[in-house]
C-alpha cells in the first residue's frame, strides 16, 4: 500500500504494518490491514506487537474498525468500513450475512477457507500439543450450501411483531426475522415462514426472556437426508390449543412432515430442550440412514447435522480403528451410537459410553432396528464408568482385574475435550489403538500431547470440513500405543 496514501477524515493515522505504535484506545477508529484468522474465525492485525482482533472482515481487507474492548496485550474491534477488500471476498448468497450469527464466512472463497482452517489444526498441535506430525490434507465438503440437517430456530419480538428466525450476531435476545437461510434445506426455510404467518394470524405471545412470559420459544425442524421425513419440533412454555390446530396445518400443507411434537419446558434458561414431550401429529420419530444402517431419530437425539460428511468423519475413524472382526472395541461419549453400531457390525463387540439417558435408550433401540446384538450401551459419566470398570473384575467389567481386554477406543467428545481423569483411564486400558475425534483443535492438542507424553504415538490427523462457511472444523487423530 502507498505510504503517502492519505488517511480518511476522523480516522487515527494508524496502520496494521506500523513500528512501535502505542496500543490502541476504546472509541478509537483505526486504519487496519488484516493479516490472519484467529482460532474462533476472528480477523487478526497488529499495530507492532501489538494485536486487534477484528470483526466483520476477512483476511487481506484494509478496513476502518472502532475498538470496543482494550485489554492489555490486545484490543478488540469491529470493522465500520472496508476500504479495500480482500482478493479472497466473494459475493454472499444470503442477504442476512451482515447481521446473522451463523455461516459468516459466505462472502470468504472456500479454498481459502480450507486453508485458514487446515493451518489453524497444525498451528494447535504444535503450540498447544507440541506435536509435529503433519496433518493429512482437509476434506472439503461435498455440499457447500443446504448441507444441515437440523436447524434451531428462536421466536421473538420486534416491536408488537412476532419474529421467528436466527440470532443477530452477539446477540441471544434479538432473532430477527429469516426470509432463507442457505445452509438450512429448503423445506426448512419453508417451514419457518409457513410457522411465523400462522403464528402472527393467530396472534400467539412469544416467550419473553426477561420477564418470563409468552408461548412459542423455538422451532427446531430436523429431515432424515435420504429418507426425504421431516420433523417439527415446537418448543413452548405450555400446551395451546392453537399448537394443536398448527401441527394439523403442518401435516396438509407438507406431505413430507411425517412427525410434529410439542416439547414443554418452564425452564428459564434458553436452551431448546423441553422437560416434557407430546407428540402432536404423526409419528414420534423420524428415519435416517447412515453408515449403511437405518437409525431412528427423536425430537431430542444427537445426530450429526451433516450427513453427508459424517460419513467421512466415520469412514476416516474406521480406517484409524482398523478392525478385522475380533476386536473388543469401547466408543467412550457414544452418543445415540451413531458410531458405536457401524462399528458393531466390523468387531467382535463394540461397548457405548454415554451419560445421557435419551441418547442411551435412542442407540438400544436403533441396536433392535438394525438387528446388532454385539452392542451395548453403559450409562454413565465417562470418568466414573471408566473407573468402575477397570476396577470391578465381575461380568460387565472391561476384562479382568489388572488385564483389561480392550482393543480399541474411540473418542468423540464435547468441545471441552477429555477431563485429565478420563486421559489417566484411556492410558490405564492399554489399548493397542485409540481414535480421538474432535471438534476442537486446541482441547485436541492439548489432550494429545498428555496421552503422546504416555504412552500413545501419534499416527497422523485427519481434518474434515463438516460446516463450510463457518469457523468450526472437524478432525480424527489416528494413535497407537508405543512400544
Amino acid at each position: 500500500m502507498d505510504s503517502m496514501e492519505p488517511t480518511p477524515a476522523g480516522v487515527s493515522p494508524v496502520r496494521g504494518s506500523a513500528e512501535n505504535q502505542a496500543p490502541a484506545r476504546r472509541g478509537q477508529t483505526l486504519d487496519l490491514t488484516i493479516s490472519d484468522l484467529a482460532f474462533g474465525g476472528k480477523a487478526l492485525a497488529k499495530i507492532g506487537g501489538f494485536v486487534v482482533f477484528v470483526e466483520n472482515a476477512l483476511p487481506g481487507d484494509r478496513v476502518l474498525a472502532t475498538v470496543y474492548r482494550k485489554r492489555r496485550q490486545y484490543a478488540e474491534a469491529r470493522a465500520v468500513e472496508i476500504l479495500a477488500p480482500s482478493l479472497s471476498r466473494v459475493p454472499a448468497r444470503c442477504d442476512h450475512v451482515p447481521i446473522c450469527g451463523g455461516c459468516r464466512f459466505q462472502d470468504f472463497d472456500y479454498p481459502e477457507q480450507l486453508r485458514h482452517k487446515q493451518r489453524q489444526v497444525e498451528d494447535c498441535l504444535a503450540h498447544l500439543g507440541r506435536l509435529r506430525v503433519p496433518s493429512r490434507p482437509i476434506l472439503p465438503a461435498t455440499s457447500l450450501f443446504h448441507y444441515r440437517n437440523k436447524m434451531e430456530y428462536s421466536f421473538g419480538r420486534d416491536g408488537d411483531r412476532l419474529t421467528l428466525g436466527l440470532h443477530r450476531r452477539g446477540l441471544f435476545d434479538k432473532p430477527f426475522d429469516l426470509e432463507r437461510c442457505h445452509i438450512a434445506t429448503p423445506i426448512s426455510s419453508e417451514i419457518v415462514a409457513f410457522v411465523r404467518d400462522f403464528a402472527q394470524r393467530e396472534a400467539l405471545p412469544p416467550y419473553d426472556l426477561r420477564r418470563h412470559t409468552g408461548l412459542l420459544r423455538f422451532l427446531v425442524v430436523r429431515e432424515g437426508i435420504r429418507t426425504g421425513q421431516v420433523m417439527v419440533n415446537i418448543v413452548a412454555s405450555e400446551p395451546h390449543p392453537a399448537l394443536e390446530r398448527l401441527a394439523a396445518a403442518l401435516r396438509g400443507a407438507f406431505p413430507s412432515v411425517a412427525s410434529v411434537v410439542l416439547n414443554l419446558t418452564r425452564r428459564k434458561a434458553q436452551v431448546a430442550l423441553g422437560e416434557e414431550e407430546r407428540v402432536l401429529e404423526g409419528q414420534p420419530t423420524i428415519l435416517e440412514r447412515f453408515g449403511g444402517l437405518t437409525f431412528e431419530i427423536s425430537s431430542n437425539s444427537f445426530f450429526q447435522t451433516n450427513t453427508e460428511q459424517a460419513e467421512r468423519l466415520l469412514d476416516s475413524a474406521l480406517e484409524a480403528l482398523a478392525l478385522t472382526g475380533t476386536e473388543r472395541v469401547l466408543d467412550v461419549y457414544s452418543g445415540t451410537g451413531t458410531f458405536t453400531l457401524p462399528i458393531a457390525m466390523r468387531s467382535a463387540e463394540a461397548i457405548g459410553i454415554e451419560s445421557s439417558e435419551i441418547a442411551v435408550r435412542d442407540a438400544e433401540r436403533n441396536a433392535e432396528r438394525n438387528g446388532i446384538k454385539n452392542a451395548r450401551f453403559w450409562r454413565g459419566e465417562a470418568m466414573e464408568v471408566l473407573r468402575d470398570r477397570l476396577d470391578w473384575g465381575g461380568r460387565d467389567a472391561l476384562g479382568p482385574p489388572g488385564r483389561p481386554d480392550i482393543h480399541a477406543v474411540l473418542v468423540d467428545p464435547p468441545r471441552a475435550g477429555l477431563h485429565p481423569g478420563v486421559v489417566t483411564r484411556l492410558i490405564q486400558l492399554g489399548a493397542p489403538r485409540l481414535v480421538y475425534i474432535s471438534c476442537n483443535p486446541s482441547t485436541l492438542g492439548r489432550d494429545l500431547a498428555l496421552l503422546c507424553e504416555s504412552r500413545f504415538a501419534l499416527e497422523w490427523i485427519q481434518p474434515i470440513d463438516m460446516f463450510p462457511h463457518t469457523p468450526h472444523i472437524e478432525c480424527v487423530a489416528a494413535l497407537k500405543r508405543a512400544g
